[in-house]
């Protein structure tokens, strides 16, 4: 009898248990789903590819780079490659650059002191800066309007180390310099982009072509918002095409918020921005009427030759629009010329007609 009054009691015990475990069990389930639902993944598939780095692009990682290897005197080659977000072969490139540059008389204690052994990079503060910094009136004026400048940049830090240092060398300006003031114009929407890059929500945007002279609208997500050329860009998902575009803050006519959220990503700092895999390329023949081209736009490579005494470079460039070669072409005359792909060798002499021939429509209008 009395084994079976302990097993009911067991019985009874158990079944409340069982209540809290399902209750638990479905609450859990609920959570979960609202969490996927507001959050989408990406449906546009990223270039995974790189093209080169600019020497611009290089030398700014270094100017990062070198306080950063200088404080901790030794880091492994696959550490401080991971910390940048460069393959080991690029920081090689990078530290190996760093090690011949330096102030006249660019003698061995004039150098970067900085260098590479068994796997690892050393670096020690060169004798040259050890010495007391002494800067002329011109130069203090030029790195005052470079802080005021840098400090105006989106995202900059107004109370950090560059503001306080432009606050100590104030007093060592010339009179009536703080009568200068520097003032950017300001581009509308990189604050608002900026943040959606952070967040992942996608933006409907208008957006105004000057190729096509058309406006469309299209839902983005902000990736990246960057400065290249005095220009503002923002690298983003478009989910009209289902491609990954640049476009240019200041053609972004409107700009509103649609409430949806994409899964965010990581992107590095000094990923080239024009060299998607995805983007049309062309080869160009450079005449030295027409350097302004290899000067102005960034190109993925470049080959030096010397063709009827003629020193011409052929250059490799992805394009936006075939419109925009077209013009780029019209603008450079005979100064270049398309060495492929083939379909667009007469592109220049096209685009020329079609310019003529608008001008003489117009003209008989009149």
């Amino acid at each position: 009898m009395k084994s079976k009054k302990a097993s009911v009691k067991k019985t009874v015990i158990k079944k409340p248990a069982i209540k809290k475990t399902v209750k638990k069990t479905v609450k859990k389930t609920v959570k979960k789903t609202v969490i996927k639902k507001t959050v989408i993944k990406k449906p546009v598939k990223k270039a995974s590819r790189r093209g080169p780095r600019s020497a611009a692009q290089r030398v700014t990682g270094l100017l990062v780079m070198l306080p950063w290897i200088m404080q901790r005197k030794r880091v492994k080659i696959s550490t401080m490659a991971k910390q940048f977000g460069l393959t080991e072969t690029e920081l090689i490139d990078d530290i190996q650059m760093a090690a011949v540059c330096g102030v006249p008389p660019y003698s061995p204690d004039a150098l970067i002191d900085v260098f590479m052994d068994d796997g690892m990079v050393i670096a020690e503060v060169p004798l040259v800066f050890s010495r007391p910094l002494k800067l002329s009136t011109a130069e203090l004026f030029a790195i005052s309007v470079m802080a005021q400048t840098a400090l105006q940049l989106p995202g900059a830090d107004k109370k950090g180390p560059l503001s306080t240092a432009l606050a100590k060398i104030a007093p060592l300006m010339p009179l009536g310099a703080e009568t200068i003031k520097v003032e950017l114009p300001d581009t509308k929407f990189v604050k608002e982009l900026r943040h959606a890059a952070t967040t992942g929500e996608r933006h409907d945007i208008e957006y105004f072509s000057p190729a096509s002279q058309k406006r469309s609208k299209r839902v983005i997500t902000a990736r990246k918002v960057f400065e290249d050329s005095g220009h503002w860009y923002v690298a983003a998902d478009d989910h009209q095409s289902g491609e990954y575009r640049i476009f240019r803050v200041d053609r972004i006519e409107q700009l509103s918020a649609v409430g949806i959220f994409d899964e965010l990503e990581q992107v590095f700092e000094n990923d080239s921005q024009w060299f998607d895999s995805t983007m049309q390329q062309v080869t160009l023949r450079v005449e030295p009427a027409a350097r302004w081209i290899v000067e102005s736009y960034p190109y993925i490579s470049r080959v030096n030759k010397k063709i009827n005494n003629r020193n011409v470079v052929d250059i490799t460039m992805s394009i936006t629009s075939v419109q925009w070669l077209g013009r780029m072409l019209l603008r450079a005359g005979n100064g270049v010329k398309v060495i492929k792909p083939v379909e667009f060798k007469n592109l220049g002499k096209i685009s020329a007609q079609k310019v003529l021939t608008r001008y003489l429509a117009g003209g008989s209008t009149k």
